[in-house]
């Protein structure tokens, strides 16, 4: 991943963070102070953290944040929530992931994605909005990966590995479950962590699947005690014991549509994983037919070459590569099999003789039928290899595909 993507990531990620103070505040001051906030401090960050200047950017960019902070207290006045110190955690936090994110130690701006998420647990969010917790927590393996995979491959392009996705959505997976646990196991609403919520009205404008609802409590009637002779049996009052039964429905109702959306989640994780896997499947399989296709194509002689070159992409893949100081003509009078199995070496020696034969003879002695000989021999050589690979390497040779440099990966 480039340095813009970098930037790139972390501000999503912080952004996607940032959500979670729609139970903080009302829309219309998230979306106006709290969510831009988040953003341009991570990209103030990411500007100046590039530039080795981690120091100025937390400075300038903390009087940023502490000038956008008091606008929107001055703005947003009494009635849209604490979107002044919604501002101020959601901004600093970002500024700080992202000036954190260009330095050595680029696994740490998780801390301030997940001071995001804290500020607005302190603030009053609670357990309204789990889903943008869980949302956070993909987001961020799959900006850490991306990061760090960056600084271990700084001298070459990184390679964009499919297990990258597949951890981000085991990750979300294990962020549901501990949600779904914990709605399950502890019925009680959550409560803030700093002092008493002074803005209950204030709701998300969704409906969070995976949201802790407190059930409606049931308003008991105040009777005036009449007095019964002893004659007369008294019968138990049913007009507490239907809001209870309709609560109990609800409750088992609530748990029933949350372990549906649960099942939901976990079918679509699955899909995802089997369409990316058939994704990197269709991939391979296309890059090695044009590789093909350009080694097998030309005069007589470059086709025979090809077939050469094409046996030993097809070893190495197989995990059977030749020596670097093997060419053709050293294992054409090579009788010692230069340490392969007989069954590949036999059509490799016919192969080395017709690649040198090519390289070195004038080009109009190599004749279609020798260029369709060379490749049926590097067939056999191919199907030879493949048939001494165990069931798990063939599964990882269908997913390896050549590198642009002609080497398979």
């Amino acid at each position: 991943m480039t340095l813009r993507g970098q930037h790139v990531a972390v501000g999503a990620t912080c952004l996607v963070a940032a959500v979670s103070y729609a139970g903080t505040v009302t829309t219309w001051a998230l979306g106006w102070f709290v969510l831009p906030g988040a953003v341009g401090a991570a990209l103030v960050g990411a500007l100046l953290g590039a530039r080795r200047l981690s120091t100025a950017a937390l400075i300038v960019g903390g009087l940023l944040v502490l000038g956008w902070s008091e606008l929107a207290n001055v703005v947003t006045g009494l009635t849209n929530g604490p979107a002044a110190r919604s501002t101020f955690a959601a901004a600093g936090c970002s500024l700080v992931a992202a000036v954190v994110a260009q330095s050595r130690y680029a696994a740490f701006f998780l801390a301030a994605v997940a001071g995001v998420v804290a500020g607005a647990l302190i603030l009053g969010t609670g357990g309204e909005v789990p889903v943008v917790a869980v949302a956070t927590a993909v987001c961020a393996a799959l900006t850490l990966g991306s990061i760090e995979a960056a600084h271990r491959n700084w001298t070459v392009r990184p390679r964009r590995s499919p297990a990258l996705v597949l951890v981000a959505l085991l990750v979300g997976a294990v962020a549901i479950g501990v949600v779904l646990v914990l709605k399950q196991s502890d019925p009680r609403q959550p409560e803030v962590l700093g002092p008493g919520r002074a803005y209950p009205a204030i709701k998300p404008a969704w409906t969070d699947p995976l949201a802790t609802t407190r059930p409606a409590q049931p308003q008991q009637e105040t009777r005036p005690a009449t007095h019964r002779s002893s004659g007369s049996r008294a019968r138990p009052s049913t007009a507490s014991v239907k809001p209870r039964s309709a609560s109990a429905r609800k409750q088992d109702t609530s748990r029933s549509k949350t372990w549906l959306y649960a099942l939901a989640a976990f079918v679509l994780i699955l899909l995802g994983i089997a369409l990316l896997a058939a994704a990197r499947l269709l991939a391979v399989r296309v890059a090695w037919r044009r590789l093909r296709r350009r080694l097998a194509t030309g005069t007589p002689a470059e086709r025979v070459t090809g077939a050469w070159a094409w046996a030993r992409l097809r070893l190495e893949a197989c995990h059977l590569p030749l020596a670097v100081a093997v060419s053709p003509d050293t294992l054409a009078d090579d009788e010692s099999m230069g340490g392969l199995p007989t069954d590949i070496f036999r059509p490799m020696h016919a192969l080395g003789r017709a690649a040198t034969s090519a390289a070195f003879s004038h080009g109009q002695s190599v004749r279609a039928g020798d260029a369709a000989a060379a490749w049926r021999a590097a067939g056999r050589a191919e199907t030879s290899a493949r048939d001494l690979l165990t069931r798990r390497s063939r599964v990882a040779l269908a997913f390896r595909r050549p590198a642009a440099d002609g080497r398979a990966r």
